[in-house]
Order: C-alpha cells, then sequence, then structure tokens
C-alpha cells in the first residue's frame, strides 16, 4: 500500500471545521495516568483544542487512574446544553480501549441522560501532521541534549530527556 492510500483511507480533512451544531459537545479522552503531571496536560490540550476550533463545550476525561472520568464529562456537557457528545480518544491507534472500553463507559455514562446522543469518534491514526508532529518532538530534544534549547514542558524535571551511553 502506498502513502496516498494510507492517507486517503485516513479520513482525515486539513481543514479543522466539520458539521458540527452549537449543541455538540467534545470529550477528549486519554487513558488516565497515576502521575499528575500527566493528566493535567491533557487539560493544556483540551484548551488549544478549544481555542483552535468554534466548539464551545469541550471537556476532558480520562478512561481509567484519574478524574473527571468519561461519566464525569458527559454529565459536564450536557448541564452546559449539550444535546451530542462527540467522544474523541486521544490515543494514535485503535486497540482494545478504543473498541471495547471507551464505548462501553461512553453507553454508561449516556444511560443517565435519555435524549442525548453520542459518537465515539476514530482515534488519531495515520495523519500527515503527525509526522510533523513527530519530527518537531525530537529536533527539539536533539538540541535540547546539545545545549541550544531549555528543557520542554514534557520532560521538566523527570531527568529523561538526556543522552544516554
Amino acid at each position: 500500500m502506498n502513502g496516498g492510500a494510507l492517507c486517503a483511507k485516513s479520513c482525515l480533512s486539513v481543514g479543522n471545521e466539520g458539521p458540527q451544531t452549537k449543541r455538540d459537545a467534545v470529550i477528549i479522552v486519554d487513558h488516565g495516568s497515576r502521575r499528575q503531571e500527566s493528566n493535567l496536560m491533557l487539560n493544556e490540550f483540551v484548551s488549544m483544542f478549544k481555542a483552535r476550533t468554534s466548539y464551545e463545550i469541550v471537556e476532558p476525561a480520562h478512561m481509567e487512574l484519574a478524574e473527571p472520568s468519561i461519566r464525569d464529562a458527559f454529565k459536564l456537557c450536557v448541564q452546559q446544553g449539550a444535546k451530542r457528545i462527540i467522544i474523541s480518544p486521544f490515543f494514535l491507534f485503535p486497540g482494545r480501549h478504543w473498541n471495547q472500553d471507551i464505548p462501553a463507559l461512553a453507553a454508561e455514562a449516556a444511560e443517565d441522560h435519555s435524549g442525548i446522543s453520542y459518537i465515539v469518534t476514530a482515534p488519531l491514526g495515520l495523519h500527515e501532521s503527525l509526522v510533523d508532529v513527530v519530527n518537531d518532538r525530537i529536533n527539539y530534544c536533539l538540541k535540547h541534549v546539545d545545549g541550544d534549547a531549555t528543557e520542554c514542558s514534557v520532560c521538566a524535571g523527570t531527568g529523561k530527556c538526556r543522552l544516554y551511553q
């Protein structure tokens, strides 16, 4: 399969506007972590997503290990007036969490809110923009180990961004 076929099958467009309505809400759900700094990064991403899209209701959720849960985020969306909830897994590839766990947790959350529709979207998958993201991360880390850049916010204080011998 060539690169064009992979991109064509990814079903992602280059624009950031879709067929949303004012009554739509987005829940961006990650795995969740015992490391609080990792969980807080989802909040930062949600803020960035909300600022760059026209969705007025955007909430973070963690599948497990941390709060807010999908149920909590679903409830917050409904309280803010959502009639359709878009649950977007912040995962790279489709696996058990996307195929089973997140749909089950979403269904449980929806049971408390009759008349509210929802969809669990595809994970990030293959997208040309991810190549740029990975390349940027690599280049920044190399600059850091060469002494030409400060530690990034992901690695700050962990001691992980170093050259091993």
